[in-house]
């Protein structure tokens, strides 16, 4: 199979990161159309951080920057700001985390250049610099010689200060000593004997002058004044090199540029920078960022036929490598600063870091975790932004609590990946925090706090589906945690959370209080804090699905994706945000003015949840085809697009690529596809309460419809279990007299009546009269229960009895069968079997309604060979015995 190919636009920035403390930002001329600060294709930020906060938002340098002569043809390219140019992150066994940066037409000029031009950054894991590679390539057939300048201009952000800069011709390389404005020791080398060099005074524009900044001669004459020692406050330091390129032949180039603390630490970097060649650096590379991105058999690879998703995949990582400040752990929201500027929005970055837990590179996600949980509120909460260098607070539209929950989801699921125990002590604090945040701010509606989360469109605060999932799957991390902490009783406290939320997005839209469920068949983007229904089609609320907040099997979440497709789809595959959607258009504060040509351009976040609900759904060739879309309108060189891409041009907005918060939705989905990982979270326990009356028949015939506005509840599936004695759903309920239960399997079927192999459902309850029944912590089989239970029925498929045991003396007595009502009746075809339970087969007097009993369903199952019994799979449910009046509690429902 051809690879997709992707589409013709370049990002117009990239982050460069040393892994460890070094981090620069590649820039094209303009970042959009609306920029007007050209500066041409450049290494335009370079930031040291180590020390202080304050030095690590300092920009080192103006810019670096390479510029060219065609001697042969006497043609000057030395405006650097007209060429436009294309830049990726290669992926290859051999060229791994490189950064290529290719030139391309040169406006104005007479003649295009007529060799081919890149310019590649490479940056050596914890070393003091990064490594540039020239490649001049000759695709004509006579010889040309061109002649380049390679020169950065150092930022001294103290222009009352002098920068001294020298340079050592023993070592073929400059030192530029910054300290006296507080900053730190620049280093420029080359790799190969230069032409020229100039340690140049950058305001000094006379060719005539020994100071001269190296432009102004280079562009002149083409040479440089070869000046040794400077001190000015604006300085600038150059290599100039004529090569003679023959027809069909490459030439290479190499320079390096650092930063270092001290002056003894700069010498010692150029000594390590000349210990080496320039192509056995650019190998080092490429072997460690392979070796990172195997990550000792820990990180996650994709194998598509499509070798582009592949590409995608793996530079998807590598870009969000990149972009990760690797002290703090921060994300920059996009590495195009041009509106967004150098912010982390902590959702963003929330989802950032699951990708890259999820993809096996545990060390990236932690630090990140640990960067948010330090910058906690002492509600619980986070602010939207915070600066990527420093992490200070930066103020943007607020509140935004989706990160509350992200937060909660990150925590668990890097603990569940790693088991590192230390991790989940040290952050247990801020989890409870966040988690005590959500369930205290619980509204009377039963929805979790208002925010203006996702879209920031700060005229309207509404209880979003968006955030109001992340909630809810933020709870039922919380809950994991809490279960696996032994603290059972914030594992209930905690479930009350999760299904008071969920419970408010199943009512209905016009219901009041209203729901998020719009009756049209699909869920409202919100519901405003007056109570009232937002009743917009909004893709974002896809989430539900994606996270597992709502069943990707129910029929809500089918007819709620259909009504997205229905209203939202552009060219095939793209999803717009909502009907009517002008950001990108004519909004004003759109990051990039016109870009989109149009309303409602496509998200590839949007399409992206879709694409995971396909996977869900096994419908594995919609996925595919989603997914082969995302990589038509991936930048070039397979670099992630920013928000959105324009249904006019088919093409990725450049404003504000590439988008860390994408990216990872990509690695999420591709791996899903490849069923190498889950997404979401199954609570240990869930809250219900409902009341209805369930008529149980002889073999279960036509019962089922009754069940269709019955809450159901997702099994985790315990692994292990067979898929007949797994349990993928259950439905309870009750009325004034008994209990009814119904449990669906993974199979879909069973085996009939006393056929092998055998199983039997079991239903374990606390004491529904609250008497203080003796209570056991072991099963019927020996095995631990993970609450204490005083009763237990169960009908085996090989029995007509349905029986009923209690604790007594510390252990399990049989109390005989349970009479006149039906013995639970199981339907072979579809792995359903449902249940009436008297009340008072699990009370010790009468049952006391509007109580809470936990209870424990089981599908247990015999060994063919010993005979032995064992519980397979089990779901705890906290479950109110309710009476005709209560409202019920929600976790599913069928429609």
């Amino acid at each position: 199979m051809s690879p997709t190919s992707p589409s013709a636009t370049s990002t117009r920035a990239l982050y460069l990161s040393n892994w460890r403390d070094l981090v620069g930002v590649w820039k094209a001329a303009k970042l959009s159309q609306i920029d007007t600060s050209w500066t041409g294709p450049c290494l335009s930020e370079l930031h040291c951080l180590r020390g202080s906060l304050a030095r690590r938002t300092v920009n080192q340098i103006v810019d670096y920057t390479g510029f060219f002569r065609d001697e042969t043809n006497a043609i000057s390219y030395s405006h650097a700001e007209k060429f436009d140019s294309e830049a990726w992150f290669e992926s290859g066994a051999d060229d791994a985390g490189v950064l290529t940066t290719h030139y391309l037409s040169y406006q104005g000029a007479s003649l295009p250049p007529r060799l081919d031009l890149t310019r590649s950054f490479a940056a050596p894991p914890d070393q003091p610099f990064f490594i540039v590679r020239y490649t001049l390539t000759n695709p004509t057939a006579e010889s040309v010689t061109f002649n380049l300048l390679d020169q950065v201009h150092l930022n001294n952000v103290d222009p009352s200060k002098q920068v001294h800069a020298w340079y050592d011709a023993g070592q073929n390389a400059f030192i530029a000593d910054m300290t006296a404005s507080g900053q730190l020791f620049v280093l420029l080398g080359a790799l190969q004997p230069s032409d020229g060099y100039q340690a140049g005074n950058n305001a000094d524009a006379s060719t005539q002058s020994g100071t001269v900044s190296a432009w102004y001669s280079f562009d002149a004459e083409g040479t440089l004044k070869n000046n040794a020692d400077v001190s000015a406050p604006d300085v600038s330091l150059a290599f100039s090199k004529r090569v003679e390129v023959a027809p069909g032949a490459s030439a290479t180039l190499y320079f390096y540029l650092g930063v270092c603390e001290t002056q003894a630490d700069a010498s010692a970097a150029i000594a390590a920078a000349r210990a080496s060649s320039g192509d056995a650096w650019m190998t080092a590379v490429a072997s460690a960022y392979n070796t990172w991105l195997t990550n000792g058999n820990q990180g996650r690879r994709v194998h598509f036929d499509d070798d582009a998703l592949n590409q995608m995949f793996d530079r998807a990582l590598i870009l969000m490598k990149n972009i990760q400040n690797p002290v703090l752990g921060t994300f920059a929201a996009t590495t195009n600063p041009v509106a967004y500027q150098y912010r982390t929005w902590v959702r963003d970055a929330c989802i950032a870091a699951i990708g890259l837990d999820t993809s096996g590179h545990h060390d990236e996600a932690q630090l990140y975790w640990r960067w948010m949980s330090g910058s906690q509120g002492g509600d619980g909460t986070w602010k939207t932004t915070y600066n990527t260098w420093d992490g200070s607070y930066v103020p943007f539209v607020e509140p935004e609590y989706d990160s509350v929950g992200a937060f909660l989801y990150g925590v668990y699921q890097h603990y569940a990946l790693t088991a590192d125990a230390t991790f989940l002590r040290d952050l247990w604090p801020s989890v409870k925090r966040s988690a005590d945040w959500i369930v205290s701010h619980i509204q009377p509606n039963g929805f979790g706090q208002a925010d203006y989360s996702i879209w920031e469109e700060s005229d309207n605060l509404e209880h979003n589906s968006y955030t109001q999932s992340w909630y809810v799957v933020g709870m039922y991390a919380t809950q994991a945690i809490t279960e696996g902490l032994g603290e059972t009783s914030l594992t209930d406290w905690y479930a009350g959370g999760a299904a008071s939320i969920l419970t408010a997005l199943q009512r209905p839209s016009d219901w009041f209080p209203p729901g998020s469920w719009n009756p049209q068949g699909y869920f409202c983007r919100a519901v405003n804090v007056n109570d009232t229904p937002r009743t917009m089609i909004d893709s974002s609320s896809d989430m539900l699905i994606a996270l597992g907040v709502i069943d990707h099997e129910s029929g809500r979440a089918a007819s709620h994706v259909d009504t997205i497709l229905s209203a939202l789809t552009n060219e095939s595959f793209g999803i717009a945000r909502y009907p009517g959607d002008t950001f990108y258009y004519t909004a004003s504060w759109s990051p990039g003015g016109n870009e989109a040509l149009g309303p409602e351009p496509a998200w590839p976040q949007m399409s992206l949840w879709v694409a995971v609900y396909d996977i869900l759904r096994g419908h594995a060739a919609d996925a595919l085809a989603r997914l082969q879309w995302c990589a038509s309108i991936w930048g070039k060189g397979y670099m992630p697009p920013g928000e959105a891409v324009s249904n006019v041009t088919k093409q990725p907005l450049v404003s504000s690529m590439c988008e860390p918060l994408t990216a990872s939705a990509f690695i999420l989905a591709a791996l899903l596809y490849e069923k190498q990982v889950r997404f979401g979270c199954v609570p240990p326990s869930y809250n219900a309460g409902t009341f209805k009356t369930i008529g149980v028949s002889y073999a279960a015939a036509g019962d089922w419809n009754q069940w269709s506005n019955v809450p159901y509840f997702v099994g985790a599936q315990t692994s292990g279990a067979s898929p007949m004695c797994s349990i993928k759903r259950v439905y309870v309920t009750n009325d004034g007299s008994n209990l009814y239960v119904r449990i669906d399997n993974v199979a879909g079927t069973f085996t009939r009546f006393a056929q092998p192999p055998l199983f039997a459902l079991q239903l374990y309850s606390q004491d529904l009269a609250q008497g203080g029944a003796a209570a056991s912590s072991l099963g019927i089989f020996n095995q631990a229960l993970s609450r204490p239970m005083s009763f237990v029925v169960s009908r085996r498929s090989d029995s007509d009895s349905f029986s009923r045991w209690r604790v007594a003396n510390n252990a399990w007595s049989a109390e005989g069968n349970v009479d006149y009502v039906e013995a639970p009746q199981w339907d072979p075809g579809s792995g359903r079997i449902e249940a009436i339970i008297p009340l008072a087969a699990l009370a010790s007097a009468g049952p006391s309604f509007g109580s809470w009993a936990d209870m424990l369903f089981v599908l247990a199952a015999c060994d063919p060979a010993s005979g032995a019994w064992s519980e397979t799979d089990h779901m705890l449910i906290h479950y109110r015995l309710s009476n005709g009046a209560q409202d019920w509690i929600y976790g599913n429902i069928e429609m």
